[in-house]
């Protein structure tokens, strides 16, 4: 009688759990954000595919090219200049978009609520801003005539440098500027994480004889990683499109192509030169090289990374 009741009841339930497992529901609730990041997101990476191993004309049909259009760019010097530059922005980043927010964030995070959100806001203030702003306002500080800069040292007889017009120091000058509007952001990135740490586990250590140091790397550093590596990720991702504005307009690209990027370099194909296959083409290098310095960042820093 038991074995019977079992087995009524074994088929009773096994066409709920079929049913469950051909539930659809799920996917109709997943089909708009599947239908909008197919439509945005990988249609227009399969068409820059397309683009990019075909001379488009518009008097006739496109005309297959193969990998022409990327021999044609890896060929050109600016785009050695450009990938070599891409890569000073993308690792002079990291010490000030990464790192350098941290000891920021510690330091807020011990302060009390009013001056800790005080000096959140004086921090965040320049993220708010426009990158045009931004750019034009520093274009007039470093000024070498009549920037705020000389007007503060010109009357100690001392003479601001053309710092923009200088192959040795434009393109400091443009990293810099995009750390310091974006600086704050990650601050804030960080702040987040801090609130996830228990202040009873520093407490703890305190009451074991820990002293700063021993906190910071034993605990806080540990527990941060997985923010650090978001923002890790995150900067190398958008630190060559985020320098676009401020190279467009500070600099060109100039002097002699020594600020320019892989990025304006782009944009200077399909808006300058009206060359849709070369963009296409160093458009795709640049998903290719990203996703290359994405993954061996992972490898490397997920080893590092403590989740609880």
């Amino acid at each position: 009688m038991p074995q019977t009741l079992k087995l009524i009841s074994i088929t009773q339930l096994a066409p709920k759990t079929a049913r469950r497992i051909i539930d659809l529901r799920p996917a109709v609730f997943l089909a708009p954000f599947i239908v909008l990041v197919a439509l945005f997101t990988y249609w227009p990476l399969v068409h820059l595919s397309y683009l990019s191993v075909f001379k488009l004309n518009r008097f006739g049909p496109d005309r297959f090219v193969g990998v022409d259009n990327f021999l044609g760019v890896h060929d050109n010097a600016q785009f050695h200049d450009a990938a070599y530059n891409s890569l000073i922005y993308i690792f002079l980043s990291i010490p000030l978009k990464v790192f350098l927010p941290i000891p920021l964030a510690i330091f807020i995070w011990t302060m009390g609520a009013k001056i800790g959100n005080f000096y959140k806001a004086a921090l965040f203030l320049p993220t708010l801003l426009s990158f045009v702003v931004v750019s034009i306002v520093w274009i007039w500080m470093l000024n070498p005539v009549m920037g705020l800069f000389q007007s503060a040292i010109g009357p100690l007889g001392l003479q601001m440098p053309s710092l923009l017009s200088d192959l040795a120091s434009a393109i400091y000058v443009i990293i810099g500027v995009g750390a310091w509007k974006l600086i704050g952001f990650n601050v804030l990135l960080y702040l987040a994480g801090l609130s996830a740490i228990s202040r009873d586990y520093v407490e703890a250590m305190r009451l074991d004889g820990a002293g700063d140091w021993i906190v910071l790397r034993r605990l806080i550093v540990p527990l941060l990683s997985p923010t650090t590596l978001f923002v890790a990720i995150s900067t190398v991702v958008f630190t060559i499109q985020q320098v676009f504005t401020p190279i467009d307009v500070m600099t060109q690209g100039g002097p002699l192509n020594s600020t320019t990027n892989l990025f304006y370099l782009v944009y200077q194909y399909m808006f300058e030169s009206f060359n849709v296959g070369y963009s296409a083409a160093g458009a795709l290098l640049i998903f290719l090289i990203l996703g290359l310095i994405i993954a061996a960042k992972m490898i490397w820093f997920e080893k590092l990374v403590h989740y609880s």
